[in-house]
């Protein structure tokens, strides 16, 4: 019987394999004009409404003049727009243009195809089980992380 480090070693090796194997069909970034971690700052703005660079930051794990240049490669894309915070004009915020939204739109479209076809392999309880298993741990990763980047309080 495996211990716990042993599974979660699996899990992780299973995880990371498949994404790597899924990576070339997720060509429709490139054509797009997107990176993997743009994808992610469009979406995550979109969710979360506008945000300071530092947020974003935080959020990729990233410093601040890294996420600078990002934000810099997609405004001459025209996918966000920097503004000044209205109650702070010392703070940049970022917002999705018309055009980023659009964008954000089509790429998880061709995500959710390319997902949905290994996804659609799996049978009726497996899907369940992966579905409850997956919103489980966003659950407990929401309950435990305090927005620092590290997990599971003691």
């Amino acid at each position: 019987m495996l211990d716990n480090e042993d599974y979660v070693a699996r899990i992780l090796r299973a995880t990371m394999s498949f994404y790597r194997r899924i990576g070339p069909q997720m060509s429709h970034f490139k054509e797009m004009g997107l990176t993997g971690p743009q994808f992610h700052v469009l979406n995550w703005i979109a969710e979360t409404g506008p945000g300071k660079i530092t947020q974003l930051a935080e959020m990729m794990e990233v410093k601040p003049s890294a996420i600078t240049v990002m934000i810099d490669r997609m405004e001459q894309n025209k996918l966000v727009v920097r503004h000044h915070d209205e109650n702070d004009r010392r703070v940049v915020m970022v917002s999705l243009t018309e055009h980023g939204q659009s964008v954000l739109k089509e790429a998880k479209k061709r995500t959710f195809e390319v997902i949905k076809q290994y996804y659609s392999r799996l049978d009726q309880d497996e899907l369940e089980s992966l579905m409850k298993i997956s919103e489980k741990l966003q659950n407990i990763a929401g309950d435990e992380n305090d927005g620092s980047g590290k997990c599971c309080k003691s």
